[in-house]
């Protein structure tokens, strides 16, 4: 086993680009049965990831938030490696797009179970998206 170093090396990678190479203090994972925090020397592991806010510190010590929609995460020697098939930083939506969204996912019908689901589903993916543009940490 090498040396423990106090960083971790983040990435999330989408079919399209890479949306984060940074050094990271911590990260938080949305994994898809809830939230997992990675420190240097984490033992390995891979998980199926849900819909939420990645955050992370970076070597800066700010926290940095990364709305990823699903895929798979891997971590290994201090490495955290996000595959998702979508993910936006705070640069990428405005708020008034995430208020959109959020009013978007509440009008959707819900006559069957299956329109009920998709409408909880939409509505938490909005409100992730609204803490992703939010001022606050």
């Amino acid at each position: 086993m090498s040396g423990l170093t106090s960083e971790l090396h983040c990435v999330v990678i989408t079919p399209e680009k890479q949306v984060v190479d940074a050094r990271a203090f911590d990260v938080v994972l949305p994994a898809f049965d809830g939230l997992r925090g990675v420190l240097p020397g984490h033992a390995p592991l891979m998980c199926r990831m849900g819909t939420g806010l990645l955050r992370y510190h970076d070597q800066q010590n700010q926290l940095q938030k990364v709305f990823i929609d699903g895929g798979f995460g891997h971590i290994q020697n201090n490495e955290v490696t996000i595959l998702t098939p979508g993910a936006l930083t705070r640069k990428n939506l405005t708020m008034e797009q995430a208020r959109e969204q959020l009013q978007q996912a509440e009008a959707l019908p819900v006559t069957t179970v299956a329109q009920v689901a998709r409408r909880r589903s939409a509505i938490r993916r909005a409100r992730q998206l609204l803490l992703l543009v939010e001022n606050k940490s």
